[in-house]
């Protein structure tokens, strides 16, 4: 019986992954048929409908074809100083943008550092996203695993932190399967142990 139940398991949890990877294909067809009958009952045409997405699909790859070539897009720029002059919606904008920078290749922010700090207490190493600096003082995002959208935004000295060469996505990845795919392992190993020489 005790096998029996070892082998369901182990059944069980390798089959998970894949369930995982068809519940978001579902999610994202419902989304996109929903968006589609939203789309329809204003265009009362499924050729418009169509023609609608399939331009909006071209008109989002040339913004990122500008983007990627010049940095900027004049539409955007134009549309971000309208909203920058107003209060409210230019707080919630700035945000948005900043953080979205992170992952987008090429952008503003095109130096985005994946650091390793020492949280809450020594010796137990996180990984963190900077998202500014000033002089001495670095801001960071502490994420939570497996959900990094949430966290924690604390302001250290830049010597408390040990730099490295992970990539956002990489950290991310790293976060989100909560350690489980330990991207360059040897690399943060090596940078622990480097620290811990210097500061024993």
């Amino acid at each position: 019986m005790k096998s029996l139940g070892r082998f369901l398991l182990l059944g069980i949890l390798s089959v998970v992954p894949l369930l995982v990877v068809v519940q978001f294909v579902l999610w994202v067809k419902s989304l996109g048929l929903s968006f589609f009958n939203l789309l329809s009952t204003y265009t009362n045409s499924a050729l418009y409908t169509f023609i609608v997405i399939l331009g909006s699909l071209i008109f989002l790859t040339v913004l990122g074809f500008f983007i990627e070539k010049f940095g900027r897009f004049f539409i955007l720029s134009w549309i971000e100083k309208v909203l920058n002059k107003i209060p409210a919606i230019r707080t919630i904008y700035s945000i948005t943008k900043k953080i979205t920078d992170m992952f987008v290749p090429n952008g503003e922010n095109t130096k985005k550092e994946v650091v390793l700090f020492e949280f809450f207490k020594s010796g137990s190493w996180v990984i963190a996203y900077v998202l500014n600096k000033h002089k001495d003082t670095l801001v960071l995002f502490v994420p939570t695993s497996p959900n990094p959208t949430s966290g924690y935004t604390i302001i250290v000295s830049k010597e408390a932190v040990v730099p490295t060469t992970l990539s956002v996505e990489e950290a991310s990845t790293f976060i989100v399967s909560m350690g489980a795919d330990y991207v360059k392992k040897e690399e943060i190993s090596q940078k622990i142990k480097e620290h811990n020489a210097k500061n024993g």
